[in-house]
């Protein structure tokens, strides 16, 4: 299974031009399972981008509003070949700007898959309040298999030993995702019940960020003790 994580930029690129046509491409191109992105927007301001994207893939589609502008919101999304159920929105701890995360699962593989993309905040002392919130709720899912993405906002990020970094399984932990900056902020976990094949960041400019791709594939038990 292949799962891209994306922070788009509002569809823009460090420029602020618009791109969010080159980034569907991309997603064309790459013919990923499931894509989690961040910083999207489904407003008539920006425009309804996650499911201008959904659109042109064919994708069923999952929103999590976690600012309101205009007649919309702002927020994290997901998109998946699969249909997505039990969608939800957590509202995670935040002393601004709220953020949440985006929660869904779909059956496929042989198995009921739990998805999660979430985008943490600046400030230090909320970001660690989102990061035991979400240890918490991954502790709750630890039977099933489960991916866990998006943008962090920090370079030391880990929820060991329920899941696995892919970069780091792949030695890949030190490229950066926020190439501008020299800083990897963007992350895909996964549980112990998949075996991590590949992990890349593509190297396209059409956000300041750059996607995160791993190819995964289910094993009929965890690596390690649930």
């Amino acid at each position: 299974m292949r799962v891209v994580s994306y922070n788009i930029h509002s569809g823009r690129d460090l420029w602020w031009r618009k791109r969010l046509n080159e980034m569907t491409l991309t997603f064309k191109s790459l013919q990923p399972d499931i894509i989690g992105l961040q910083e999207v927007h489904q407003n008539g301001k920006y425009g309804y981008q996650a499911s201008y994207i959904a659109d042109q893939l064919q994708y069923h589609l999952a929103f999590s509003p976690s600012i309101s502008i205009g007649d919309g919101y702002y927020g994290n999304a997901l998109l998946s070949k699969y249909p997505l159920e039990n969608v939800d929105a957590i509202v995670l701890p935040a002393r601004k700007e709220q953020r949440t995360l985006l929660y869904a699962t779909f059956q496929g593989f042989g198995s009921t898959i739990t998805l999660c993309v979430t985008h943490c905040s600046l400030n230090q002392v909320s970001r660690l309040a989102q990061l035991q919130l979400m240890s918490t709720l991954i502790q709750q899912h630890v039977k099933t298999p489960l991916l866990l993405m998006g943008d962090f906002n920090a370079s030391n990020v880990s929820f060991t030993p329920h899941l696995m970094d892919c970069a780091l399984v792949s030695g890949q932990e030190k490229k950066p995702t926020l190439p501008a900056f020299r800083r990897r902020l963007d992350y895909i976990f996964a549980s112990h019940h998949w075996n991590i094949e590949h992990y890349e960041l593509l190297p396209v400019n059409w956000s300041d960020h750059v996607p995160v791709i791993a190819d995964l594939r289910l094993t009929e038990s965890p690596a390690h003790g649930e």
